[in-house]
């Protein structure tokens, strides 16, 4: 029974408190702010005409006043401001200024007392972060596409230090169409709130067809050849084919939960990952490869409007896991690390001195720096000293270069400035007062000169213009002369050479380059050019045009027809074993031990040769070098010349 007495007196005390408020509210509307708006305000809104659709005058009481929230938080901008009273207007005095905005102030507050919270939008991943987002989760080394939005490129590494150097270097490369993945086409740039910034919920819509470009992009990002083993961090654990196959689902179900976790921004029940790793493996079973089947699992990822989109609170009570992903698109523009979603897991992120450790946290990280490439930027709204155009009349060197503009130089200032204001942990007042800058030689010249070209004398570059005239002429004379002497010299030996083959042209057949025989292993051995069919010893499979020799297997045609004496053996091949000793390529066998053959390893390890009877044909190629690389396409023609000797080409290379 107590506690029931608690609970209502503990009612009755807002309520009143909420009385008294409205009756000294009420005295301060008719005592102060009534006359204050006859005095001053009524002229323009309400008398004999009403801007910005204000009407003053026809509010006679609080309860009017108070039913008009929007109009008072216009007021107390515009107050607070001083664009009111206009400059054509006598001025309200300091105190009167003061009294009007915390009254103002007051009332607002009353008036939305008792308004029904907005829920929580939805919001859109915008373009840094879905680029950032995406770079996490695979340990991407380059960006997807091109990020226009980032406004400074840093070339050093200086915002984990304690202090910015003196001389940095940076540059604005916002102008290039450069950087970004191969075939991946972005989504168009964000619209920006009023105030400059594109994270803004209610602007990042998502239309039918900006859904169906985000479509497109997750297939085309993992579909893209600079995705690969080269670029992805997470290439051997999550797309690499496991070694033994036993059970596929076990092995998918493995690696996508901690991605899907890390996707989604929070923990994954059980029926969808089950939904995803049953789509993976139906892809497998389909006659996809492991790896192609994760690619498009992992696009079906990307699509979900779980990475899509960030999620409120449902309830008043936090949900951790939506504070660390608040935290981390605030500080680093994307999702959360395993670190902070262990934090929320564990339920540690739901007091401020555990927010304060995590944010800690991040500002240790490098990723801090996506902060300074998208707050200062946008609050600062540099993208519109990006897109000044000058007068060219009165700055016309602003844009000489078109592809380089001043703004490039203008806008690294205020963005290194703030740079060294959060790296150095510096007074906020700095932003606006600093007593340092950093500044380009060309923004040097560009503050410091006039900008007049220098004084020349017209008369003195003439004469200097005559004088390498003459110069040119002379030399252009010298060679005209040398020339001739060497024609002199060469002349008689090409006409002996030319004639000896007009001779030898009347007595020899003219030689056929076309191919003997040709297999292009397009799912058979079939010669694709007469009857020389291969035939197979040992288990072999063709793959995209390739024979797969397997365990020792080997291909063999029936004998030639014909003693080939000059001839070229060309193949294009992959050496799975490049430490293998005598393994023969490509071969024509003779009578008795009589062969030639393109050999690797048979006398030196890693070095091809002609491989013939013993070596009794053979030298080493004086310029051979070792094989590096295991399974690099190689293209090998083995030239053998009717003089008996022989030239190996490599990828076009003697």
């Amino acid at each position: 029974m107590q506690r029931d007495k608690c609970i209502i007196r503990g009612l009755l005390v807002p309520v009143i408190s909420l009385m008294v408020i409205t009756h000294v509210q009420a005295n301060e509307f008719d005592s102060f702010l009534k006359p204050l708006f006859t005095q001053n305000c009524t002229k323009c809104h309400g008398d004999k005409k009403v801007k910005g659709k204000v009407n003053l005058k026809e509010i006679q009481s609080l309860e009017q006043f108070m039913g008009k929230p929007e109009m008072i938080k216009e007021m107390i901008e515009v107050v607070d401001a001083m664009d009111m009273p206009p400059e054509d207007e006598p001025a309200l005095t300091d105190t009167d200024r003061t009294r009007l905005v915390s009254s103002l102030k007051d009332i607002l507050r009353a008036s939305t007392a008792g308004a029904k919270k907005e829920g929580s939008y939805l919001r859109r991943l915008n373009r840094f972060q879905y680029n950032n987002t995406i770079r996490d989760l695979f340990g991407l080394n380059n960006n997807v596409f091109n990020i226009q939005e980032k406004l400074m490129t840093r070339h050093d590494n200086y915002i984990l230090n304690e202090r910015v150097p003196d001389t940095v270097n940076v540059s604005c490369l916002s102008l290039r169409n450069e950087g970004g993945m191969k075939n991946v086409d972005p989504f168009p740039q964000d619209l920006r709130a009023e105030h400059g910034f594109d994270n803004q919920a209610n602007q990042l819509t998502l239309s039918p067809l900006l859904l169906d470009s985000f479509l497109k992009l997750s297939v085309s990002i993992l579909e893209s050849p600079d995705f690969n083993e080269g670029s992805v961090a997470i290439w051997n654990e999550f797309f690499k084919a496991p070694e033994a196959n036993d059970n596929l689902l076990d092995e998918i179900k493995n690696r996508l939960g901690p991605f899907m976790r890390r996707a989604f921004r929070g923990p994954i029940d059980q029926e969808t990952l089950d939904r995803y790793s049953n789509y993976g493996l139906k892809k497998i079973n389909a006659g996809s490869s492991f790896t192609d089947a994760m690619k498009k699992t992992a696009s079906a990822v990307l699509s979900s409007p779980k990475f899509l989109f960030r999620y409120g609170h449902h309830s008043d009570q936090k949900d951790p896991f939506v504070i660390a992903s608040n935290l981390s698109f605030f500080l680093w523009a994307s999702g959360p690390d395993d670190a902070l979603l262990k934090l929320a897991d564990e339920g540690k992120l739901q007091s401020q001195d555990s927010i304060i450790e995590a944010v800690d946290y991040m500002f240790k990280s490098p990723k801090i720096e996506r902060f300074l490439d998208t707050f200062p930027s946008q609050w600062m709204q540099l993208e519109n000293a990006l897109a000044a155009t000058p007068d060219p009349g009165k700055a016309r060197l602003f844009s000489i270069d078109k592809n380089n503009p001043a703004s490039l130089q203008m806008v690294l200032e205020p963005l290194l400035l703030f740079d060294t204001v959060f790296v150095e942990n510096r007074p906020v007042f700095e932003l606006i007062s600093p007593n340092f800058s950093y500044r380009s030689e060309f923004l040097k010249t560009w503050y410091e000169s006039d900008l007049k070209p220098p004084s020349f004398d017209a008369s003195l570059i003439i004469e200097e213009n005559k004088n390498k005239d003459l110069q040119r002429k002379q030399l252009s004379d010298k060679i005209t002369v040398a020339q001739n002497d060497l024609e002199a010299l060469i002349k008689p030996i090409k006409d002996r050479i030319l004639k000896k083959r007009r001779q030898l042209a009347g007595t020899q057949k003219p030689i056929d380059l076309m191919p003997f025989a040709a297999w292009e292993f397009n799912g058979d051995l079939k010669d694709s050019i007469g009857s020389l069919d291969l035939k197979n010893h040992g288990k072999i499979k063709f793959d995209g045009g390739a024979a797969i020799l397997q365990g020792g297997a080997y291909l063999q045609s029936k004998g030639l027809p014909m003693d080939l004496g000059a001839k070229t053996l060309e193949v294009w091949c992959k050496v799975h074993n490049i430490d293998m000793r005598g393994g023969g390529l490509m071969g024509i066998q003779g009578p008795g031990d009589f062969f030639d053959t393109i050999v690797i390893g048979e006398r030196k390890n890693r070095h091809w040769i002609s491989g013939s009877n013993g070596f009794a044909r053979t030298l080493d190629f004086p310029d051979s070098f070792p094989e590096k690389n295991a399974n690099e396409r190689l293209h090998l023609a083995m030239v053998y010349k009717e003089d008996g000797t022989t030239s190996l080409y490599r990828n076009g290379q003697p």
